[in-house]
C-alpha cells in the first residue's frame, strides 16, 4: 500500500457534541448492526441527483468507522464522472480505480493509506471515456471479491442514479445500497424512480440517509420511506 498524499488534510468528523457528528455515529451504529452477519460488506452510497451529499456521507461514514477498534474500512471512489474523494482527503487522483480495471496497475499498489490506520482509500483514477462499461466488467466483480477478504467494510461512492447508469450497474455487484436524500431538494418522484431502478436490479436497499436537514431529527436519519 502507498500514501501518495498530495497535501495534508485532517481527517476528523464534526465535533461529537454537534448534531452532525452524532448523526454520523448513529448511522455507523446502524451499519454495524446490518453487517453483523459478515455477508453485508460492500455498501454502495449514491443519490438521485448531483449535490445531494453522497460523497460527504461516504467520507464521514468512513471516518466514523475508524473509531471502531480493529475494524478495517476501505473507501472506493467509483464516481468516474466527477470524482472528489481524492481532493477532499488530500490524495492523488491517479492512478486509481480506472487504471486497476483497465489492468495497467495492480490492486495492492493502489490501495492508499490515510492518517487513520484502519481506513484505506482507492481513488477514481483518470476519467475513462466509457465509465459504465468499465464498471460492468468481470474484472470489477473479481476485484470486489478479493477486497471482501481483506476488509470488514467497503464503502463505494458512486455517481447519482438518475443522470447516469453507473450506480445502477454497480448496485447489482454490491451487498447493499444507501440512498442519500437532500431535505427540501430531492423530489419524491425522483426517490420513487431511483427505488424502482434499484428494485429492477434486485439491489438490497439498506435505507435512506436524510441530508441537509436544518434541524437534526434522530428518528429520521436512517429510515426506509418511499
Amino acid at each position: 500500500m502507498n500514501k501518495r498524499i498530495m497535501y495534508h488534510t485532517s481527517l476528523t468528523l464534526p465535533d461529537e457534541k454537534s448534531s452532525t457528528g452524532e448523526a454520523y455515529r448513529a448511522l455507523r451504529t446502524n451499519i454495524l448492526r446490518a453487517t453483523q452477519d459478515k455477508s453485508m460488506k460492500v455498501i454502495l452510497i449514491t443519490s438521485a441527483n448531483h449535490y445531494e451529499g453522497k460523497t460527504t456521507t461516504a467520507i464521514n461514514l468512513a471516518l466514523a468507522m475508524t473509531d471502531v477498534p480493529r475494524y478495517r474500512t476501505l473507501l472506493i471512489d467509483s464516481d468516474l464522472r466527477f470524482p472528489t474523494v481524492h481532493d477532499r482527503l488530500g490524495l492523488m487522483q491517479s492512478p486509481g480505480l480506472t487504471e486497476i480495471l483497465e489492468g495497467s496497475v495492480g490492486l495492492d499498489s493502489e490501495i492508499m493509506d490515510t492518517e487513520k490506520e484502519n481506513l484505506k482509500v482507492i481513488s477514481s483514477g483518470n476519467l475513462p471515456s466509457y465509465p459504465a462499461e468499465l464498471l460492468e466488467s468481470e474484472k470489477l466483480k473479481s476485484f470486489i471479491k478479493k477486497l471482501k477478504s481483506e476488509f470488514d467494510l467497503i464503502l463505494v461512492d458512486a455517481p447519482p442514479l438518475i443522470p447516469y447508469s453507473d450506480a445502477s450497474v454497480l448496485s447489482s455487484q454490491v451487498d447493499g445500497v444507501l440512498l442519500v436524500v437532500a431535505s427540501g431538494r430531492t423530489r419524491r418522484e425522483d426517490i420513487q424512480q431511483v427505488h424502482a431502478t434499484l428494485q429492477d436490479n434486485q439491489a438490497k436497499i439498506l435505507g435512506i440517509v436524510l441530508n441537509k436537514q436544518r434541524h437534526f431529527v434522530p428518528d429520521r436519519i436512517y429510515k426506509r420511506r418511499f
